[in-house]
């Protein structure tokens, strides 16, 4: 029994280590669950809210080094259409564009993140986020929320 128990141990710790990096690998492409989210209650009319470039989802909190989680907490607000739990993983930034709130000389970019769920027929969704500016958060067209 001595002998089998630092191949048992050998095969746990091995097992344990690619557990690990499938979690890795799996933070990597789809970016980390959070569990802080805004809680979205209006629905928006506007079929091209935040699926186009000229009407993006301003998350704010760029000026409070919050921008990139409040992303985040956006998206992981989102549900699909008929409640199906959404992922999503940052493909990008683009579209640069003048906002007031980034230092003098710069430009601000929306970055773009796709997003899927499960049993999706169509390809990926694809949108548009400015983490410069701030505005009121609707639920965008075709989608629904955690709330």
């Amino acid at each position: 029994m001595k002998t089998f128990f630092p191949l048992i141990l050998l095969f746990f710790l091995s097992c344990n280590n690619k557990q690990k990096q499938l979690e890795e690998a799996l933070l990597k492409k789809e970016g980390q669950v959070e569990l802080d989210y805004f809680h979205l209650l209006d629905q928006s009319s506007d079929k091209s809210y935040g699926f186009t470039e000229s009407n993006p989802i301003k998350v704010g909190g760029r000026s409070e080094s919050m921008g990139p989680k409040n992303e985040r907490r956006f998206l992981s607000a989102l549900k699909g259409p008929n409640g199906e739990t959404v992922r999503f993983y940052r493909e990008g930034s683009c579209c640069l564009f003048e906002t007031p709130n980034v230092e003098k000389g710069m430009k601000g970019s929306l970055d773009t993140y796709k997003v899927y769920w499960e049993d999706m027929t169509d390809d990926t969704l694809r949108i548009y986020i400015n983490m410069y500016d701030k505005d009121s958060l609707m639920i965008p067209v075709g989608l629904t929320s955690k709330n």
